[in-house]
């Protein structure tokens, strides 16, 4: 319904019309309202809105003015950092002459298999097809088992064209509903796994109805096999709210409200879980993984805990204001502020540039200080409330790659003593958990991870990491009532690494 409900017509070259439509087409694949989406909103810093991303927006958008291929359109992403960027590249291509293309079929999907077959060779096949036609590669190379980025350089906005196209043939949802990881798709043949879970054969009584399709990617165990997708494995365990870990009795954080930013993933998701089950309602937060944080919160709501999702960046100033208006109109007050959103190079020294230390001073310092000004004023309310840092033991010794975020991180540490004495005389405590590599999705995302992760386990005592639920439960155990004087501590959790560095 999108593409017939623009307002200009694709042979309008007017560049406010073309800007309204980019507008619109943004609004429908990222699900933002229309009223963030200004023409100088950052894609990257203000929208957390990323390559792939912005690939399926193109692909909307050249469908609809009837445009080539990315590759002949030849538009650098470097040229595109905001929205009206978008619109005035999308502007150079929009001419008369198009539409009298306008009626030229698209003959890439007529002769392939029906979009209700499950079968992975027929998908295969189609996937192939799709790959062929966006790349303009023939379809020989195109080998099941071919890396996209290394075999076919395939970057990620050529995979979300693909995907869209693959979407509209199989009648499925956005890529946000579906939640498509881009690690888990290294070749080919992962791409046509994943299309194939969400292909379901229609059933012979509905053959006039869509395709049914379902919301949750299955993952991949470590033979390559498909898995029971998370939700489903909880449905299954969760038999009754009673027999929920959820529902237990005596649960020391009930009636509690708890902010975890950056909670869409990684130990934030750790630490969200952990709350909840604890007795806490818990608000996720997320920016560039906007579908995680909605699954987190899902999933929490899923066993019985209570949770809502609120996007936005720390590091934006509108954003962040937003958020915590969003908490005071829905809770009324605020008890616990858990700072983990993080954003950093890692790199040599020499490598980082001024841009890397703005944008981590941005995100971990300055939203801090915001985010726990606001936090503040929410915690008064009730007499109360704490506040808990989240640094790293680089900040204190050397770990390779981390001189940008080991910086970024004692300033951190810093400011939590700085906040625990000047919020203080509001009965609120601010400490900061300072942890070592920590075992979980992101470690291996580390420059030389297969090397230094033997290292790190070499140093630590019982040669193994710490893992998330190790700093989510001393989160929650400094969360807890009775614990009143631990304030302005930095609290080292690094399995004694600290120790032999």
């Amino acid at each position: 319904m999108l593409i017939q409900n623009l307002q200009s017509s694709p042979t309008n070259s007017d560049l406010t019309s073309v800007l309204t439509n980019v507008q619109r087409v943004f609004a429908e694949v990222t699900r933002y309202p229309l009223e963030i989406l200004e023409a100088q909103a950052s894609l990257e810093e203000d929208l957390g809105i990323d390559s792939v991303k912005l690939g399926e927006v193109f692909s909307v958008l050249r469908e609809h003015y009837k445009l080539p291929s990315l590759t002949q359109l030849n538009i650098s992403q470097q040229q595109l950092l905001t929205i009206s960027d978008v619109a005035v590249a999308i502007s150079q291509f929009v001419v008369p002459a198009l539409s009298e293309s306008a009626s030229t079929p698209n003959h890439l999907l007529e002769p392939i298999s029906s979009p209700t077959t499950s079968d992975l060779t027929s998908v295969l096949t189609n996937v192939q097809r799709v790959f062929a036609e966006v790349t303009r590669y023939p379809l020989e190379i195109l080998e099941a088992q071919a890396s996209l980025e290394e075999d076919l350089g395939i970057d990620s906005v050529k995979l979300g064209e693909v995907f869209s196209v693959l979407r509209e043939h199989y009648k499925l949802p956005s890529l946000t509903q579906l939640n498509i990881s881009q690690q888990q798709l290294l070749t080919i043949s992962d791409v046509a796994v994943a299309i194939s879970q969400f292909v379901v054969p229609a059933s012979p009584s509905s053959n006039d109805f869509p395709v049914k399709v379902e919301l949750s990617l299955p993952q991949l165990n470590g033979n390559g096999k498909t898995a029971q997708s998370p939700l489903s494995v909880v449905n299954e365990q969760v038999k009754s709210l009673t027999s929920s870990p959820y529902h237990e009795n005596n649960k020391p954080l009930a009636h509690k409200i708890a902010l975890i930013t950056g909670s869409g993933r990684g130990l934030g998701k750790v630490i969200a879980h952990h709350l909840a089950e604890l007795g806490a309602t818990v608000i996720v937060n997320s920016f560039h993984s906007t579908a995680m944080g909605e699954e987190t919160a899902a999933e929490i709501i899923a066993n019985g805990g209570k949770a809502i999702h609120i996007w936005g960046s720390v590091a934006n100033e509108t954003q962040l204001h937003q958020l915590f208006d969003k908490i005071e109109a829905e809770f009324g007050k605020l008890d616990f502020f858990i700072s983990n959103a993080s954003n950093g190079m890692l790199a040599p020294l020499e490598e980082i540039k001024v841009e890397h230390l703005e944008k981590a001073f941005h995100t971990n310092v300055i939203g801090l200080h915001q985010g726990a000004l606001r936090a503040a004023k929410l915690m008064k309310k009730q007499g109360g409330g704490k506040i808990i840092t989240l640094s790293t033991n680089a900040a204190h010794r050397y770990i390779p790659y981390f001189g940008c975020m080991a910086t970024i991180k004692a300033a951190v540490e810093a400011l939590t003593r700085y906040l625990a004495m000047e919020f203080e005389p509001y009965n609120i405590q601010v400490n900061c958990i300072s942890s070592g590599p920590v075992y979980g999705e992101l470690i291996n995302k580390w420059p030389e991870s297969e090397k230094l992760i033997p290292y790190w386990e070499s140093i630590s005592l019982g040669n193994k990491l710490c893992m998330p639920e190790d700093v989510a439960d001393m989160v929650s155990y400094l969360l807890r009532e009775e614990v009143k004087r631990i304030n302005g501590s930095i609290l080292l959790i690094d399995a004694g690494q600290s120790i032999h560095m």
